[in-house]
């Protein structure tokens, strides 16, 4: 199963979307890779010709953000979600807080990718999702501050989150996929595809 994240940018109005990672579990639920894919990034919109990855949104909203990084990943996207400011705050306080993010990270995009990642290192962490009553309380979060399809009910997102209760924090890989390097992203997308991160990341310079 694979998750299109995105995360607004806080700035008013905003259509931007300054967080993109693709969400890949294992068929056991047991390993994940998440991939960040830079909002700079320069990207073939179906219909709207190159333009950067956070401008996607704008264009289309969901359905042609999930259009483009299906085109350009050749992963099949199977469900949706985007949050804001407050959504990320509310799903934090979920689990307790998380740790402050490096301040040696300057650029603030990149904080904002680390501290997505901090969260979900944390909800998979923290024990959250193998406790009924508060996996049932995340889920209700998620819910209420978290875009998703038609597909990712409550119901949907209740199952999926007792579904991970056995995804071991170690067990997830972290990639930051380099779009300005065609030869290292086809072999990303392509470990990807054939579930192969491991090897992708034991053969290719970081």
């Amino acid at each position: 199963m694979t998750f299109l994240l995105a995360s607004n940018d806080p700035a008013p109005y905003s259509d931007r979307s300054e967080v993109i990672m693709l969400v890949r579990l294992s068929s056991d639920r047991t390993a994940a890779t998440v991939v960040s894919i830079p909002p700079d990034s320069w990207v073939a919109v179906p219909g709207h010709g190159m333009a950067k990855m956070s401008s996607v949104s704008a264009f289309g909203g969901p359905t042609l953000m999930v259009h483009t990084v299906e085109t350009l990943t050749g992963v099949r996207v199977d469900q949706f979600a985007m949050t804001d400011l407050a959504g990320f705050r509310a799903l934090t306080q979920v689990v307790g807080g998380i740790d402050r993010v490096d301040p040696s990270v300057a650029d603030p995009v990149e904080r904002q990718q680390e501290a997505l990642r901090t969260l979900i290192s944390k909800v998979v962490s923290s024990g959250v999702l193998s406790s009924p009553s508060q996996a049932h309380d995340f889920a209700d979060t998620v819910s209420r501050y978290v875009q998703v399809d038609d597909i990712l009910t409550r119901d949907a997102l209740r199952s999926l989150a007792f579904g991970l209760r056995k995804l071991d924090p170690s067990a997830v890989t972290f990639v930051t996929a380099p779009i300005s390097d065609g030869v290292r992203a086809g072999q990303l997308w392509e470990a990807l595809r054939q579930n192969q991160i491991k090897h992708y990341l034991e053969s290719t310079p970081q």
